[in-house]
This record gives C-alpha cells, sequence and structure tokens, in this order.
C-alpha cells in the first residue's frame, strides 16, 4: 500500500488560518520576550550543567572507590584506607547537592507547553536518571567494598576461633574494626601505655605532693624557731613589766617620803632663817646700845 506525499498539506495548514496546527502548539511572541525567552533557557541549560557535573564526579568517587578496594594492600595501608574515607565522604556530600540542586529544579518546572517548560521537563527527567544510575553505582560499589570486608572478617574470626554473632560483627563492620589480629595486639599495647600513662601522671602527682609536704614541714619549723623566738621576747617583756610594777608600788612609797623630807627641810631652812634673823638683831641691838 502506498502513503500520500501529504508534506504540502501540513506546511499550508501550519502557515494557514488562525486556528492552525501551529497557533496551537505555539505561542508567538514579542522580541524583548522572546530574549528572555532564551536567557530562561541558558539559565536551565546551566543549572542542568552544574548538576550533571556534580553527577560525574559521584561517578569518578565510585570509581575511585573500586580502584582503591581493589588494592592489595589496601586492608593493611593506612593511606588507602583514608583515601577510600574520604571519597565515600565527598560522594555523600556530592548527593546532597544533587538530592538538593533536582529538588528545587523540580519546584520550579512549569507546566506551561512552550519550548522552555519542555526543554526543563526533559533535562529534570535526564538528570533524574543519571543520579539515580550513578547512586546506584555508587552504592554496588559500597556494598562491594562492605562484602569483601565482612568476608575478610569471618575469615579472621574463623582463624582465631572466637564466637561472634552476625551483630557483633556489624558492629564490627560498623566502627571499621576487621583486623583482629593486629587490633587486639593494639588494643593491648593502647592499654598498656594508658595505664603507664596512668602510673607516670600518679607518680608526678606523689612527687609534687611530697614536694609540698616538704615545704609545709620547712614552714612549720621557720614557724616553731620564730615561736620560740617570740616567746623569749614575751619572757622579757613580761620580766621588765613586773619590774616596772614594783618599781611603781616602791615610788609612791618614795614619793611620800620625798614630800616629808622636803617639809622638814622647809621647817629646817626656815627655822635657821629665824635663829639667824634673831642673832643679827640682838648683834645689831648691843651695838646700837653700846
Amino acid at each position: 500500500m502506498r502513503t500520500r506525499d501529504r508534506l504540502a498539506e501540513l506546511q499550508h495548514l501550519a502557515s494557514g488560518a488562525a486556528g492552525g496546527v501551529y497557533c496551537d502548539t505555539v505561542q508567538p511572541s514579542e522580541p524583548d520576550a522572546a530574549a528572555k525567552h532564551d536567557a530562561h533557557i541558558q539559565d536551565i541549560f546551566r543549572e542542568v550543567e552544574r548538576m550533571r557535573g556534580w553527577i560525574h564526579d559521584l561517578d569518578n568517587n565510585s570509581q575511585l572507590i573500586r580502584r582503591l578496594h581493589s588494592d592489595p594492600t589496601f586492608h593493611t595501608n593506612k593511606n588507602l584506607q583514608d583515601q577510600l574515607d574520604a571519597a565515600v565522604t565527598a560522594s555523600n556530600a556530592t548527593g546532597l547537592k544533587v538530592s538538593g540542586a533536582l529538588r528545587q529544579f523540580e519546584g520550579r518546572l512549569s507546566t506551561r507547553n512552550d519550548a522552555a517548560a519542555r526543554i526543563a521537563r526533559l533535562q529534570y527527567a535526564a538528570c533524574r536518571r543519571l543520579y539515580a544510575d550513578a547512586l546506584q553505582r555508587h552504592h554496588t560499589a559500597l556494598d562491594a567494598v562492605r562484602a569483601q570486608q565482612l568476608l575478610l572478617l569471618q575469615h579472621q574470626i574463623q582463624l582465631t576461633q572466637l564466637s561472634v554473632s552476625e551483630e557483633e560483627c556489624e558492629a564490627l563492620l560498623e566502627s571499621n574494626n576487621i583486623a583482629l589480629f593486629v587490633d587486639n595486639l593494639r588494643a593491648e599495647t593502647a592499654e598498656a601505655k594508658r595505664a603507664l600513662r596512668d602510673v607516670e601522671a600518679r607518680h608526678e602527682e606523689l612527687a609534687r605532693l611530697e614536694a609540698a609536704l616538704v615545704d609545709v614541714r620547712d614552714l612549720f619549723t621557720q614557724l616553731a624557731h620564730l615561736v620560740a623566738q617570740q616567746q623569749d621576747q614575751v619572757d622579757s617583756v613580761e620580766y621588765y613589766a613586773l619590774q616596772a610594777t614594783e618599781h611603781v608600788g616602791s615610788g609612791g612609797t618614795q614619793l611620800l617620803k620625798g614630800t616629808v623630807s622636803r617639809t622638814k627641810a622647809r621647817k629646817k631652812k626656815l627655822g635657821l632663817i629665824v635663829c639667824l634673823a634673831a642673832g643679827f638683831a640682838i648683834v645689831l641691838l648691843v651695838l646700837v646700845l653700846t
């Protein structure tokens, strides 16, 4: 069955009446509106490009995790383990950024039927699919790392003949403690070091306490010497105070005696003056009479 060429008819309908197919699906716009429309589309592409870059970083971290874990020296190389932890942390941060950006992008999606809205919905669906695939690959890499660590832990448990439950195995995996041989020795060494540090700290405290006690003993010795000196001085002060008391008691008697003696001396002096005056008067009288 042959098909009829309807290109001319479609072109006529697209450029025909106001109710044509073109006018039903596409709304004509002014030049300024077209410029704003183009800028909006460019913003959409820039935002999509940023999200795609984050998704690419997530894929790179997943590849780095697989490459680091495939290294034969991974379980004994602390540097590789630190790099893997850093890659997992960076992947988590990148995943949070992509999720937030997708939520914001989804919130700005429009129900309009213009070109920008269709591009936005298409790019959102594509980015969401890319992010889901990258996240699935990342989780697959982490599951492989966890499965390998669990297998290694189970082998070590069998060699050490320990009875460990599934919950304890999960706890060991969560704590990143899968080197039982080395970690037991490290734990014992760390415990011995802690005990040694405690003993040394206790010894230092006892040494400081002993020095403080020696200082207190010296202080009490000095205080005893000062008290002895003060006692001698107190005894001297007490002796002189008693002497002063005795002298004060005898001083009143001496003052009374002095007062009496002074009175007697004054009377004697007065009598002597009277006698002298009388003798002088007698002599003068005799002279006058003669």
